[in-house]
């Protein structure tokens, strides 16, 4: 239970609050706009809210299931559905997801990570770790893309504006920037958000960004490299995982610096996965990092 004065069913409705306005640019990205331009059929219309859905309702069965069943707990209905973040851990992963992703691998994945998470001391970050074995089996039985079909089958060449609105490849909910900065605003005043890990990480991965653009003659990938992948999202939503991210000053720090490195280095290799592989490495060493840097 996180000592402060809010409880984590305030903090999920906080959370709640601060990505709905990404959820409905997200269904209108990758299902309204398809949709008319009729690239998918009412199925693909409704299928980004179904992963969001899915996400947020795998994770309150987990709680339901680990509470009433195995520790017998007696608390009312609401407190045991938000007994912990995994509803909006559940939401994360479908968010991070490509449209693109398998209704009943998600569902698989997303509730074996979860419910697995209840039994292991283990501090990883389990919304990376979900993320990244739905990518991964995703490519071994085809290609993984991001793109959805109508991106698959357009060819774009987009401004500073264009991603701004949310035009780049990304999750289902992870490409609108100006959202995201909002969403940032609100998380920013909550007392139990640790805000400096995405100023941080975002300034560091930014810095290798450029630099590396600079030296390989290359500016216009500045834009791309930075705004699409989810990467922005990952460092606001993910890294900042109150369980498996550094609770000290300086370990945050640290943290913050190592993430955002790991995720340029990654980026260099497999970009859909860098954020997400980033922050899971260097979550198994948040107690470390605190310890040694407290």
């Amino acid at each position: 239970m996180i000592k402060s004065a809010y409880s984590i069913k305030k903090i999920s409705l906080m959370y709640l609050i601060s990505v709905f306005p990404l959820i409905l640019y997200g269904f209108y990205k990758n299902g309204v706009n398809l949709y008319f331009k009729k690239y998918v059929s009412v199925f693909g219309l409704l299928k980004p809210l179904l992963l969001i859905l899915i996400g947020f309702i795998t994770g309150i069965f987990v709680n339901i299931i680990y509470e009433k069943l195995i520790k017998k707990n007696n608390s009312n209905l609401m407190d045991i559905i938000f007994s912990s973040f995994h509803p909006i851990y559940g939401l994360l992963i479908a968010g991070v997801s490509s449209i693109n992703t398998n209704l009943l691998l998600f569902t698989t994945i997303t509730f074996f990570v979860l419910f697995i998470s209840k039994f292991l001391s283990l501090k990883i970050n389990y919304v990376a770790l979900s993320s990244l074995l739905i990518l991964f089996i995703m490519n071994i039985f085809n290609k993984f893309t991001f793109l959805n079909l109508y991106e698959i089958n357009n060819k774009f060449n987009m401004n500073t504006l264009d991603y701004m609105l949310g035009k780049g490849s990304g999750g289902i909910i992870t490409t609108n920037i100006l959202l995201l900065i909002v969403s940032f605003i609100i998380l920013y005043n909550l007392k139990t958000y640790k805000r400096a890990i995405p100023i941080i990480s975002t300034i560091v991965f930014s810095l290798f960004v450029i630099g590396y653009s600079i030296y390989t003659n290359n500016i216009g990938s500045i834009l791309d490299m930075l705004f699409t992948n989810g990467i922005l999202f990952s460092f606001i939503y993910v890294a900042t995982d109150t369980i498996s991210s550094c609770y000290t000053k300086n370990g945050i720090i640290i943290y913050s610096i190592l993430v955002g490195v790991l995720t340029f280095m990654l980026y260099l290799i497999n970009p859909s996965l860098a954020s997400l592989g980033a922050i899971l490495i260097v979550s198994i060493f948040n107690s470390l990092i605190d310890l040694k840097f407290e």
